[in-house]
């Protein structure tokens, strides 16, 4: 390896580590405040890092804050990867598929992440973060679900799991915010039995489709 390309390798560590630095600061100063109220010269004290670096990796603020919120989420996909990839694969058809799909949402504490989400992005006054900053969120899940499902069937190709993955996960979407409405997003055993009636009623919709009964 020459010099040259120890250099660049040694500036691109370096530059992860402030990136990585930076967003473990956001999370730690949200979990603490409970809420993202802090200023760029407060995260980059917490981040040992220069003001300008803070800029150099993200646009804005709101910036970090929906990457933080999306490695959240993130990690729950983390915990859905695991789950599909110790269930043995089914016969590839696409009702299998969406029924290994439906069984590893299921088994996520699903509802502990979307409060996390919206005691954080929920609108408080002009320091509130909208509700498209949560759809967003979903979305980068829901291109992370259908690269890790693309390859367990045979039947369905990259188009067609995306259909479903974003059907599915824009249909989580609804059943969080009709969830929100009804609990405040509290986290108790109501709560949770309320979560569980979404999400049969939004899985039994999409496995069943909108087509005439035979």
């Amino acid at each position: 390896m020459t010099t040259a390309s120890i250099t660049i390798d040694r500036r691109a560590a370096l530059k992860a580590r402030h990136r990585q630095a930076i967003l473990d600061a956001a999370a730690a100063l949200i979990r603490e405040r409970g809420k993202p109220r802090f200023s760029v010269d407060e995260l980059a004290e917490r981040a040992d890092v220069a003001r300008r670096t803070v800029f150099n990796h993200f646009s804005s603020l709101d910036d970090i804050v929906q990457i933080t919120c999306t490695r959240v989420l993130t990690d729950a996909v983390d915990e859905f990867r695991a789950a599909t990839r110790a269930a043995p694969p089914g016969d590839g058809s696409r009702y299998s598929l969406f029924s290994e799909i439906a069984a590893a949402v299921q088994g996520m504490d699903l509802p502990s992440v979307i409060g996390y989400l919206w005691g954080v992005l929920a609108e408080d006054g002009e320091d509130g973060r909208s509700e498209s900053a949560m759809q967003n969120v979903f979305a980068s899940a829901t291109e992370q679900l259908s690269l890790e499902i693309a390859g367990r069937s045979d039947e369905l190709d990259q188009f067609e799991v995306e259909v479903l993955v974003s059907s599915l996960m824009n249909g989580v979407a609804v059943a969080a915010r009709h969830w929100i409405t009804r609990t405040g997003a509290s986290l108790d055993a109501d709560s949770r039995a309320i979560w569980d009636e979404l999400l049969g009623r939004l899985l039994a919709s999409v496995r069943a489709g909108y087509a005439p009964p035979a």
